[in-house]
């Protein structure tokens, strides 16, 4: 092994650079003081091997983004952890970075020869707030796509270059798939290779300084050392000495500060893995690039900026976004000029005190107003429920379809049905959250339409004139109504029962299939009397062509072709005809194809949430809109 190492080192030298390297000596002895360099070292490392693994799953496109990170969170071994230690690595080097920047500055250790080293930790700062900002848009998820599209929109405000800033960002007029890959060329092509350099550039002029500290400016060394370093050892002149004076002469980086380093650097990592492993990362619902859903939120190194920027009207964003924050940052890169006086340093520590005291009363005034704001909490608990929702569908036998994620959520009843449902029939039926509310109405209630225990509601005398059914109608006092309060009582209560089910049974709505099928004998019974027209309904309806044509047609009773019927034209003669009462005609009309509201798609899958016919993964509870 040894004549093999002296190969080696004869034709590269490389093994006596290492060796002189953990031999330096060290300004005043090893120190736990020093391991902040190192440590953000070893996330930049962390974050560039789990970053290159998570880009071996990752596909830059709109319609593959979130479904790539989904894949790589649910079917991936280990890949939840993997992405959830990237994130936590990028967090712990912003608070490593923020640590290392107020340490230096406390210990005035920006001061010349120095001054380029402290910059060199401040832009390492920057670049990692760069490397967040451009890394929270890649899983293409609801709060990433919005907070990134708010953030992105402030360049609008500078004046001149904003709209230019903006098309830059943007990779064009539009927020979408340019977005994307300009983010991820941000992100590991650009901020990452700079945030090596300057971790390069940090090494050498500390090294130049001959001080590991970077530190050293300030400090007194052993007794009778003067309190500068001579100017050779400060770079100011030729190094002609042959060995460093005896203030910085220490011990060796080896082993001393290497078990600190490496102590520190187990520590971070231990903390990085508790918080991938106890806190994880969520993975939102598919963006959605029409709605914002209003819980956008920043990441908790921005959230002091967000709450801000809410103390400003909006015709000011300029002001908190771009003025207030390009002066603090302005008075950081300063601070080695302005801290050359005593005066100056204490000004840059009381500076530095207000800048992160104010940040943390405004993070955390934040998420205090957040957290009592019942309608963000709903908010985020509908969130929460599509994100869920959205991973169920794509665990089901269709999986995730060539057109994304996004359109197992377009073409889902569960999750559509009540959009469209508050969108279009709520001013007369009542919301779909709300729909036991009947104050202000003016339509029957919709809830578990067609199911039994909805048509045992219809046929209850005390309910069939209230607001649930026909009481906010022009059919109050109509036949149906007098038929359910005088005539109902008169017919056998089993021949009652049977025909409720033969009517329910027309639905087959997916909730009632396992009770449809347990009476089944009841449900022929009522069938052959409706057929029969011995059934009081067939004085008013029609069954299977069997009856009288005044009220809606029977058959198929609540099915997805009658209500989709219905919905399209309610005044249609197998319905309502000309006593559709204020009811318009979603699918338009053939004297006016210009007047449809709703497509057949949209009808369809508010037909379908009426019905409670959506997917639910084996073993779920039955579920519906009852």
């Amino acid at each position: 092994m040894s004549r093999a190492l002296d190969f080696f080192d004869q034709r590269t030298g490389l093994p006596s650079a290492v060796r002189d390297w953990l031999r330096r000596p060290v300004a005043g002895g090893p120190a736990w003081r020093f391991v902040w360099p190192s440590t953000i070292v070893f996330t930049f490392v962390t974050q560039a091997v789990t970053g290159i693994a998570l880009w071996m799953y990752y596909c830059p496109a709109t319609q593959a983004a979130w479904e790539s990170v989904y894949y790589l969170q649910r079917h991936v071994q280990g890949g939840w952890w993997l992405r959830a230690i990237h994130h936590y690595s990028a967090q712990m080097a912003l608070v490593l970075v923020g640590i290392y920047l107020v340490q230096m500055i406390v210990r005035g250790t920006y001061r010349a020869p120095r001054e380029f080293l402290f910059w060199t930790v401040l832009l390492m700062g920057l670049v990692t707030l760069g490397l967040n900002l451009t890394g929270d848009l890649l899983p293409w998820d609801q709060n990433s796509y919005w907070a990134t599209h708010v953030r992105t929109g402030f360049l609008d405000l500078l004046p001149g270059i904003g709209p230019a800033l903006w098309k830059l960002a943007a990779g064009g007029t539009e927020f979408g798939q340019l977005t994307l890959s300009r983010f991820l060329t941000l992100h590991a092509g650009v901020l990452s290779p700079v945030l090596l350099v300057l971790l390069a550039l940090h090494a050498w002029v500390a090294r130049r300084h001959g001080l590991e500290d970077a530190a050293g400016a300030g400090e007194k060394g052993p007794p009778g050392s003067p309190k500068e370093p001579p100017d050779a050892v400060r770079g100011l002149a030729p190094q002609t000495a042959q060995k460093p004076p005896d203030y910085v002469r220490g011990s060796a980086y080896w082993p001393g500060q290497v078990a600190r380093d490496m102590a520190a650097c187990a520590a971070v990592l231990g903390v990085v893995l508790i918080l991938a492993t106890c806190g994880g990362l969520d993975l939102g619902a598919p963006a959605n690039t029409v709605d914002d859903p209003g819980t956008a939120r920043p990441e908790w190194s921005f959230r002091g900026l967000y709450q801000l920027r809410e103390l400003f009207p909006a015709k000011l964003d300029i002001v908190p976004i771009f003025g207030i924050s390009g002066l603090v940052v302005l008075v950081f890169l300063l601070m080695p000029l302005v801290g050359k006086r005593p005066a100056g340093r204490w000004f840059n520590m009381a500076f530095t005190a207000v800048v992160l005291g104010g940040l943390a009363v405004l993070s955390w005034w934040s998420y205090r107003l957040d957290a009592r704001d019942e309608k963000y909490q709903e908010k985020l608990a509908a969130g929460r429920d599509l994100a869920e929702r959205v991973r169920e569908l794509a665990e089901s036998p269709q999986g995730i379809p060539p057109a994304g994620a996004a359109a197992l959520l377009a073409d889902d009843p569960k999750t559509q049905g009540p959009r469209l449902f508050d969108q279009y029939c709520a001013s007369c039926h009542g919301s779909a959250a709300a729909s036991a509310d009947r104050e202000g109405t003016t339509a029957p209630a919709l809830s578990g339409f067609a199911s039994r225990h909805w048509l045992e509601g219809l046929l209850d005398p005390k309910q069939v004139a209230g607001p649930k059914y026909f009481g906010n109608t022009k059919f109050k006092n109509g036949p149906m109504v007098d038929f359910v309060k005088e005539d109902a009582a008169e017919v056998k209560k089993d021949e009652l029962e049977a025909i409720l089910l033969a009517v329910s049974a027309e639905a087959e709505r997916p909730t009632e299939g396992e009770d449809d099928r347990r009476d089944a004998a009841k449900i022929a019974v009522g069938r052959a009397l409706l057929s029969a027209r011995k059934a009081p309904c067939t004085d008013c309806h029609t069954f299977h062509g069997k009856g009288t044509h005044q009220g809606p047609d029977l058959t198929g009773y609540g099915s997805r072709a009658w209500i989709s019927g219905l919905v399209g034209d309610p005044a249609h003669a197998r319905f309502y005809g000309k006593l559709n009462d204020r009811m318009p005609s979603y699918a338009g009309t053939h004297a006016d194809p210009g007047s449809r509201i709703l497509s057949d798609r949209e009808i369809g899958l508010l037909a379908d949430w009426l019905r409670g016919d959506w997917y639910q993964r084996p073993g779920h509870p039955e579920s519906g809109n009852d």
